[in-house]
C-alpha cells in the first residue's frame, strides 16, 4: 500500500521533512505512487523527484470510509503518558483530543506551545501511519469547566466507581451523526466533585469493566468499543 502523507493545504510539491523521508528515507523513485491527504481528502498521486522538492501528480480521490466524530478529554498525565495517548488515539480513530488539567493531575500545565507542536507531529505520523483520512485536534485546556460540553449530542465519563453500566448499555445503537465525548481521569481517577459536578450536566457515567485501566491506554478500551460498533 502506497506510503500516505498529510499536507497542510492543497498543494502539487512536498518539502521539508516530508520530502526528506520520500527521497532519503523511503528511496522514491519518479513515478512511484503514494497518497496525499489534505482538507479532510485523500488522493492517489505519482511522483516526481528533484534535487529539492518532490512533485505531484494526482491520479485520482480516494473513497472515505466511514467514522464516528468521537472527542478523548483525557485528564492530565504525567509526561511521556500525553505521548502515548495522542499516538494511540490518533491510530485508534478519535476526532479531537483535549487535554485537561483535572484536580488529581500530578501533572501540570506548562510550556503547552512546544507540547502541542510535539503532540501535533506524533498525531501526524501516527495519522499516516494508520492510514487515516485526517488528522486529530489536539488541544490543552485549564480545567474541565473551560470546555463546552454542550457542543456535543453524547458525553460519557469512565467511572472506576461504575461497575454496572456498560458502554453498550450507555451507547444509542445509532451513532451516525453524533458527536460523541468520552472523559477520562488522570493517574489519580476523577475526584468526587469532579463526578458529581459532570453527572449534573447530564453526563453519563460507564464502566470500563471489572479491571482499573492506566490512564493512558483507557482509550483505547473505548475507542476499540465504538469501532465494533460503527462496522
Amino acid at each position: 500500500m502506497p506510503q500516505r502523507y498529510f499536507l497542510e493545504k492543497k498543494s502539487n510539491i512536498i518539502s521539508g521533512q516530508d520530502a526528506h523521508h520520500i527521497k532519503i528515507v523511503m528511496r522514491m523513485k519518479n513515478e512511484d505512487e503514494i497518497i496525499v491527504c489534505y482538507e479532510n481528502s485523500c488522493f492517489l498521486a505519482s511522483i516526481n523527484v528533484d534535487q529539492d522538492d518532490v512533485k505531484l501528480q494526482i491520479i485520482k480521490e480516494l473513497n472515505q470510509p466511514k467514522s464516528l466524530d468521537i472527542t478523548i478529554i483525557q485528564g492530565l498525565p504525567k509526561s511521556p503518558k500525553h505521548e502515548v495517548v495522542t499516538k494511540y488515539a490518533t491510530i485508534f480513530g478519535a476526532s479531537s483530543i483535549i487535554f485537561t488539567q483535572m484536580h488529581r493531575s500530578i501533572a501540570k500545565l506548562e510550556n503547552t506551545d512546544n507540547k502541542l507542536k510535539r503532540l501535533e507531529t506524533i498525531a501526524k505520523e501516527a495519522a499516516e501511519l494508520a492510514h487515516r483520512f485526517d488528522v486529530p485536534h489536539i488541544e490543552f485546556k485549564k480545567s474541565l469547566d473551560a470546555i463546552d460540553f454542550k457542543q456535543y449530542d453524547l458525553v460519557l465519563l469512565a467511572d472506576e466507581n461504575n461497575k454496572t453500566t456498560s458502554l453498550k448499555e450507555a451507547v444509542p445503537k445509532n451513532l451516525s451523526n453524533l458527536r460523541i465525548a468520552v472523559i477520562i481521569g488522570p493517574e489519580g481517577g476523577i475526584s468526587e466533585q469532579e463526578r458529581m459536578t459532570l453527572l449534573a450536566k447530564n453526563v453519563i457515567s460507564v464502566s470500563l469493566g471489572m479491571n482499573i485501566l492506566p490512564t493512558e491506554i483507557a482509550c483505547l478500551y473505548v475507542l476499540t468499543f465504538f469501532s465494533l460498533e460503527n462496522a
